[in-house]
């Protein structure tokens, strides 16, 4: 049996985030660890609602948050600002600011083990994984799936800012207060400045073969400039979608459960 309870956490900016915790029905805080899942960038609007849209198949979150936690890992799931239910309007930074928020949450409950708490990231939400370790000593270990490896000054802030608009993750007509501001986030967020300072924590990188969203060199940069100690996967006739690739889903877990044996 899985013990599910839904989050609503407070970001900052008035904005709030919409999650869910799944804990192993045996939970032993002074020996549990725990995963937070880090979700990409939306493919299309409301991206986190089931959708008959979505010709992609793959599993819900919700499924791959059991799915962990019935492996004995404690699982939280969430909405970067901009997508799903919770608030806000999408910005790189902003999804450090979440994703730091999620883990002051968990910190400051009694869920876990504090030394024993993990990321999982999918491309854009690897990325802010990658800063976020890189930035907090708390966390133990990570697993980045499909990252991209360099982040720059958005070419055409313009263009970005109207798709954004119609995918429905900016929200707010006067959003941003600064275009040449939020254009030169992902520039800060960029993988290759922060994944060496991951280390001496495990890290496990991997990427598909068949990936054309994030080119799959990705892995040999971010390798690079990570260290000799990373372990790191080109996984054959995977394409960039975590949860349409079951296998990179098991490597994931068995990964996170070998880490504290």
């Amino acid at each position: 049996m899985i013990i599910r309870q839904n989050l609503k956490i407070d970001s900052g900016d008035n904005v709030f985030l919409s999650g869910a915790i799944f804990k192993p029905e045996i939970n032993d805080i002074h020996n549990n660890q725990s995963v937070i899942i880090c979700h990409g960038m939306p493919s299309y609007k409301n991206n986190a609602r089931d959708s008959d849209t979505n010709r992609v198949e793959e599993i819900s979150y919700i499924d791959l948050a059991e799915w962990f936690a019935l492996e004995g890992i404690t699982t939280i799931i969430f909405n970067f600002r901009g997508t799903g239910e919770s608030g806000g309007n999408f910005h790189y930074m902003g999804w450090v600011q979440d994703l730091n928020a999620v883990i002051d949450w968990l910190l400051a409950g009694n869920y876990v083990h504090p030394d024993k708490i993990c990321l999982l990231g999918s491309s854009l939400g690897a990325a802010v994984a990658i800063y976020v370790t890189a930035h907090r000593k708390e966390i133990a270990g990570i697993v980045s799936f499909a990252s991209p490896a360099i982040m720059s000054v958005m070419e055409n802030p313009e263009h970005s800012l109207n798709r954004y608009r119609r995918m429905g993750i900016i929200r707010d007509y006067e959003f941003p207060v600064s275009l040449q501001d939020w254009a030169a986030e992902p520039q800060e967020l960029d993988p290759s400045k922060w994944v060496g300072l991951v280390h001496p924590r495990p890290l496990l990188l991997l990427h598909g073969t068949e990936d054309t969203v994030v080119d799959p060199i990705a892995l040999q940069i971010l390798q690079d400039c990570s260290g000799t100690e990373t372990q790191s996967r080109l996984i054959p006739g995977v394409k960039h979608r975590f949860r349409s690739e079951p296998e990179v889903m098991q490597i994931s877990i068995e990964w996170l459960k070998n880490l504290f044996i």
